[in-house]
């Protein structure tokens, strides 16, 4: 291997190292902010939309990328998510964690493409949601039957982060392309 060429992948290594966590504190913080600033008018009286932004990145990262310690990030973050948004410290970390896990043991089985990407993330939302929801309820802190949870939370849930996803399609293309990775194509 050339010198040249070993400079890259330094480079690119050091780029993945200090761009990952970047990017998910990026999307921590708009996912606390977002769903505030999403105008009330979209959505009913008793709707609550949750923005994933985050899983979004875990679930890029984790499928595209190798060698991101995207489980150690998705972990942490976790962490960093429980401690700013939650009352329960560790269940947002091991969830992520457990996604990330999930998606890393798969991705070998799916062609790495945009379509793919978008369907494993929302996937992962519903996961997400559904594991919060049943995990609340056992605990005892929601008490929302299934149908309203459907209905209030996870439906506009996921049209939310569907649409998210539409647009992050580009910028996510042009960083993964700044990365290294090339093949984020749909067409």
């Amino acid at each position: 291997m050339s010198s040249i060429s070993t400079g890259k992948l330094y480079s690119r290594e050091r780029n993945i190292k200090g761009i990952v966590p970047l990017i998910l504190l990026i999307g921590l913080v708009i996912d606390s902010a977002l769903p505030a600033m999403f105008p009330n008018q979209f959505i009913g009286n008793e709707q609550t939309i949750v923005s994933h932004l985050l899983v979004y990145f875990i679930v890029t990262f984790a499928f595209y990328l190798r060698n991101s310690y995207i489980s150690f990030y998705s972990f942490i973050f976790g962490l960093l998510h429980d401690s700013y948004n939650t009352t329960l410290l560790g269940f947002y970390a091991i969830v992520y964690f457990l996604i990330t896990w999930l998606i890393l043991s798969i991705r070998r089985y799916f062609p790495r493409n945009a379509i793919v990407h978008f369907m494993l993330f929302i996937v992962m939302v519903t996961i997400v949601e559904f594991v919060t929801y049943f995990f609340y309820l056992k605990v005892g802190i929601a008490e929302v039957d299934l149908q309203n949870f459907i209905i209030t939370r996870l439906g506009p849930t996921l049209i939310f982060n569907t649409a998210l996803s539409f647009f992050m399609y580009l910028p996510t293309r042009g960083l993964l392309q700044w990365l290294g990775y090339d093949d984020h194509i749909i067409f």
